[in-house]
Formats: structure tokens, C-alpha cells, sequence
């Protein structure tokens, strides 16, 4: 997995207009961890176009240089009205450019901000986006880094979205190693839309990985957000869509490649018989009229099917009715989002526990027994200490996160280790959630319990948090650090209780491990967090927290240690520098002669 600090930061000084020769750079449109895109003019034709420059620090790295290359290979390979093309490539004395068709539009994330989205106008969307990498497989380039910011709408050209971004594109029947750029067991893309088995290993990942990426951008595009663990499907989360998408968004989000779709093909074809009157055009505005009609269909249309939910509800009973009306449905929560979430004001409580002071400062805090009272601030769900275990009971209504966090600022240091021993229980379902779950088909909620370093600034929003949600399902460790943002999967979980720990050492590398003693091992790679990590991440020194969602969550062994290491000393360094300088103007000191060593005493006899 790539560490954080793996991309460099976006350009921040200006360029001189005439530093492309050939064009003049107008404005810059847009910055990113490669480098700028500038609005630019093409001087011979006087034509604007897109001029993307590479980072002038990143111009320096083969890898990157590679990279920037293989993007204006892919490009030039590529001839769709779908795709973004190429114009022209080339380098200067400090950067590498290439020069695209300029898009005067917005881009899909700008177009999905809108409140209210038509069905088949996010059809025909997603028609043609899966056209244009149709047309790239067929070609023999995989895109690996399909998200809603790469995809332009070009509205000058009727409408028309357009593919771009094709960096960390791959050959499929490139055995070369001119572009062979992934290394094994290497994940490359956007952590929110990467297909499982691109997280694990991208040089492996083929065209089953787009189709992942496509079905998430579908399901985004049609609901409004990303699916998170056993979502629902789109018909049941925005009424009136049409039910067949669900079959097809959930075969292009299968766990395994196998499962998915084999093809964009295959996807394409169970698309198009939706949309009967497919166009590349975007649909036309309807007159007063022909609205009134539309709604009066779409009113018929709604009454039939409440008639006909009506009858089969009526089997069920008064008393089932009632509640399914009146209770709130359970959607999916990522842990980062659930406990960041506004919880409500936090009530300060202080349990049993122990404290350790070094200069004046906290440096290590236990809690479930001990003389001294930590003060804690809960929110959410009611914290209890039941026989030294930290326990968040199951509660009635709504309240389905707890959070607990370690009001301790100021508990700075280089190193940190933060580690307990969890557990989750799902309370025996009551018979509403058990009828609801047998007529909706409404999955039962999952019980989740994370270790969390987090600032103590709740707007801030900052944390790491490693999550068990029970035997069989993946432990996972998520960040969200500022820009830096992120998921790593790990191994299924065993049985609870378990062993978790979080690992800060001296170079900031972030481990996560499971069990303890002779039994821990790490679970996940290293998060680069890097030196002065606690001001550097998370703005001040972060403090430590657990957090639940569902069910039961108990916690026990709760410890948080920080160290600072000594400075290294200055000195030596100096010193030694001075020797290798002063040492060829000096005469060399004539040998010590080392005196023969004594005979070693013969042993003593012992008296009988």
C-alpha cells in the first residue's frame, strides 16, 4: 500500500506564458499530486487547448517521468468521441508536457451536486462512459482510475462526457517492460472506487477492475453516495427507478472478477434495453404540456403499485404495519463517518484507571482499574465499566453510535502505542426487526468496534481508527488526515475477543497488529505517518478514543503510551565531518607499537 507521503503536493508558483514553445499558457485550471493543467492557446491554429505540465520536482523521478509518458501513450491509442484526446506531447528543460483537447464543461462530481438527477438522463451517461472504455479494453488499455472527477462534460459538443485521466493506465498485451510501472502487490488508484482485488495487487487487475469502478460511479450517480458493505440496492434506496439496475449494479460489484460481469459488452447489453430510445443527446426540455402528461402517468403509475404494496402488507398485520411505518430504516455507515458524525454534545464521566506523568505531562493512561480517575467525554450511545471492561450496551430507538474519547491534550511524543482487547455481540433481533428483515429482506444491522487516534478537535475531523466487526469479516484500518484519506483491508477476522493495537514507531510508520506477545503480528502494511506526525497529521498531539456502531462493543486492557526520544546528538556528526576534512593536510601518526599480551595464570590446583 502506498504511503501517504507517496505523492507530492500540487504546484503552487506561477509559469511564464511562453514556456511550452508553440503556446501560451492563458490560466491554470486545475493542480494535483503529478502536476498543473493549464488553459492554453496552440499559436499555429489559435485553438485552446489543455496543457498539462508534470510536477518540476516529479520531473526528476524516472518512475514518474514513465508514468507521465504511458498517459500520452494511452492517450494516442485512443481515437472516441468519449475519450479525451491527445494533441501533441513533449518536454522542456525542467518538465515533461502533454497537450490535450481542451473540455469547457464540468465534470461528473459537479454534475452529481445537483438535487435531483433524471433516470434516463443518467442512463444515457452512463452508456456512453461505458462505450468509451468498451472502445479502450478492445485496444488493449485498462483505465484504473475511473471516479466521477475524470469524467468532462464537453457541452459545447452536445453534452457529451468525455474519459480523461488515463495516468495509471495499463497495456493488456504490452510484454515490454517500457511501461511496466506496477510493482507486485502494489495497489494503485482511488482507494473509494478501486476494485478489491486492485487493493490488494494492480499489476494483476484487469479490465473486471473498470467494470468494479463503473458500477460504483452507476450506484453514485443514481443514489446520491457510494454503497458501503451489504447496501441496498438502488430501486429500494430512490423509488421508482427501475429494478432491473439492480441486478446489473450488483453484478458489477461482485467481490470476485469470476462473478462480475466478463466484459463491458455484456454490461452494455443489459443496459440498453432501458433505454429504448437511447441518443448521445441529451434529452431535450419537455413543454408545459407534455409535463402534465409525464406527471399524470407517473401518478397512475404510483397509485397502482401503493395498491398493490397495500394488499400484500395486509397480510402481515395491523401491529407489523405500524412499526414498519414508523421506524427508520438502517442504512450502512462507514465507522470513519458514523463516529466523526455530529453524536450530539459529549458528557464528561471518569471511570477507574491509572496515570503516568513524565515532565510534567501525561505519557500513558490504562483505564478499567487503577486509583486514578481519567476524564473521559462520551457521546452517542452511554459508556459503562462493567468488571474492568468498557462496555457500550445495547440501547432502544435510534441511537446507533457510541464514542468514547481519553480527555488527556497534550499527551505528545514521537513514539505511541495504543492497544486493547475488543469484542462485538449482536443482541438476539425483537420481533419487529425480524419482520421486517423477512418482508423488506432488510439486513440486520452489523456490530463494529474500532480503536481510533483522533484529534481532539471534532470539527477537524481527523483520525485513524482500526475496526473489527466480528468473526469472518475484514479487519480494516481507515485514515482521514487532511487531503489524505483512505482504506486498507486486512485478514478475516477469528473469534472474539481479539488483540488490536496501533504502533507508532521513531520514522512515523503506523502499524496495525493483532494478538499479543509471542502471538502478535502485524496485519496490514505500514501507514507512513512521518516524522512530527502528531502536529503534521493531525494538527495537535491526537488523543485516544473507541468507538461502536450496532450491537454491543466492549473493550478491555484499554491502554494509550507515548515517548520522546532523546535529540540526536549534533556533535558527533560535526566532529566526524571535520576529521575527513582536516585529515590529508596532517601526517600520519607513526604506529603504536601494542605491547605482547600476558600469559594467562595456569589454574590453581584444587585441594582434595
Amino acid at each position: 500500500m502506498s504511503s501517504l507521503d507517496a505523492t507530492a503536493t500540487a504546484i503552487s508558483r506561477t509559469h511564464a506564458p511562453d514556456l511550452i514553445p508553440g503556446y501560451r499558457l492563458e490560466s491554470l485550471v486545475g493542480a494535483g499530486g503529478m502536476g498543473e493543467v493549464h488553459k492554453a492557446t496552440q499559436l499555429s491554429l489559435g485553438r485552446t487547448v489543455a496543457v498539462k505540465l508534470l510536477s518540476q520536482q516529479l520531473a526528476q523521478e524516472e518512475s514518474f517521468v514513465a508514468r507521465f509518458q504511458k498517459e500520452a501513450a494511452a492517450l494516442a491509442a485512443l481515437h472516441h468521441p468519449n475519450i479525451v484526446s491527445i494533441v501533441d506531447k513533449g518536454s522542456t528543460a525542467s518538465t515533461y508536457y502533454l497537450v490535450m483537447e481542451f473540455v469547457d464543461g464540468p465534470s461528473l462530481r459537479e454534475r452529481m451536486r445537483a438535487p435531483q438527477q433524471d433516470p434516463q438522463e443518467t442512463l444515457r451517461v452512463m452508456l456512453q462512459i461505458c462505450r468509451a472504455i468498451e472502445y479502450a479494453h478492445n485496444r488493449g488499455v485498462i483505465h484504473r482510475d475511473l471516479k466521477p472527477e475524470n469524467i468532462l462534460f464537453d457541452e459545447q459538443a452536445g453534452d457529451l462526457p468525455k474519459v480523461t485521466d488515463f495516468g495509471l493506465a495499463s497495456f493488456l498485451e504490452d510484454t515490454s517492460t517500457r511501461f511496466a510501472l506496477t510493482s507486485t502487490h502494489v495497489a494503485m488508484g482511488t482507494l473509494s472506487y478501486m476494485a478489491p482485488e486492485q487493493r490488494v495487487d494492480a499489476k494483476t487487475a484487469d479490465g473486471r477492475a473498470d467494470i468494479f469502478a463503473l458500477g460504483l460511479i452507476f450506484y453514485e450517480m443514481l443514489v446520491g453516495e457510494l454503497p458501503a458493505g451489504s447496501f441496498e440496492p438502488p430501486s429500494r434506496r430512490k423509488p421508482g427507478l427501475d429494478p432491473r439496475l439492480d441486478r446489473i449494479i450488483a453484478n458489477c460489484l461482485k467481490q470476485l472478477p469470476a462473478d462480475r460481469y466478463a466484459s463491458v459488452t455484456e454490461l452494455i447489453r443489459d443496459l440498453e434495453p432501458l433505454a429504448p430510445h437511447y441518443t448521445t443527446l441529451r434529452p431535450a426540455k419537455l413543454n408545459r404540456m407534455q409535463r402534465v402528461g409525464r406527471a399524470v402517468r407517473k401518478a397512475v403509475r404510483v397509485l397502482l403499485q401503493a395498491v398493490a404494496t397495500l394488499l400484500v402488507l395486509s397480510a402481515v398485520g395491523v401491529l407489523g404495519m405500524a412499526y414498519l411505518r414508523t421506524t427508520e430504516r438502517r442504512v450502512p455507515m462507514t465507522p470513519g463517518n458514523a463516529l466523526t458524525g455530529d453524536l450530539g454534545p459529549a458528557s464528561a464521566d471518569r471511570l477507574a484507571g491509572r496515570l503516568t506523568s513524565s515532565d510534567g505531562e501525561p505519557r500513558k493512561v490504562v483505564l478499567g482499574e487503577g486509583p486514578d480517575k481519567p476524564s473521559l467525554l462520551v457521546s452517542g450511545r452511554p459508556l459503562e465499566l462493567n468488571d474492568r471492561k468498557l462496555v457500550f450496551p445495547a440501547v432502544e430507538g435510534q441511537s446507533r453510535v457510541g464514542l468514547m474519547r481519553v480527555d488527556l491534550p497534550g499527551m505528545r511524543g514521537d513514539t505511541a502505542r495504543l492497544a486493547a482487547r475488543v469484542d462485538t455481540l449482536r443482541p438476539a433481533p425483537t420481533f419487529f426487526e425480524t419482520l421486517q428483515h423477512a418482508v423488506l429482506h432488510d439486513p440486520l444491522p452489523d456490530s463494529e468496534v474500532a480503536l481510533l487516534l483522533m484529534s481532539p478537535d471534532p470539527e477537524q475531523k481527523r483520525y485513524v481508527a482500526l475496526v473489527y466487526g466480528g468473526a469472518g469479516t475484514p479487519i480494516r484500518l481507515e485514515w482521514s488526515l487532511g487531503e489524505k484519506q483512505g482504506t486498507m483491508l486486512g485478514p478475516d477476522s477469528p473469534q472474539g475477543p481479539v488483540e488490536l493495537e496501533l504502533a507508532v514507531d521513531e520514522e512515523g510508520a503506523l502499524v496495525a497488529s493483532l494478538g499479543t506477545k509471542g502471538d502478535k503480528r502485524p496485519i496490514l502494511e505500514p501507514l507512513q505517518l512521518g516524522l512530527n506526525w502528531q502536529e503534521r497529521r493531525f494538527g495537535v498531539a491526537p488523543v485516544p478514543a473507541i468507538g461502536c456502531i450496532e450491537g454491543i462493543c466492549q473493550a478491555e486492557n484499554f491502554s494509550y503510551q507515548v515517548k520522546t526520544l532523546p535529540p540526536k546528538p549534533a556533535g558527533a556528526v560535526q566532529a566526524s565531518a571535520a576529521v575527513r576534512v582536516e585529515a590529508p593536510r596532517a601526517a600520519a601518526p607513526p604506529p603504536v607499537k601494542k605491547p605482547a599480551p600476558k600469559p594467562a595464570p595456569a589454574p590453581k590446583k584444587r585441594s582434595k
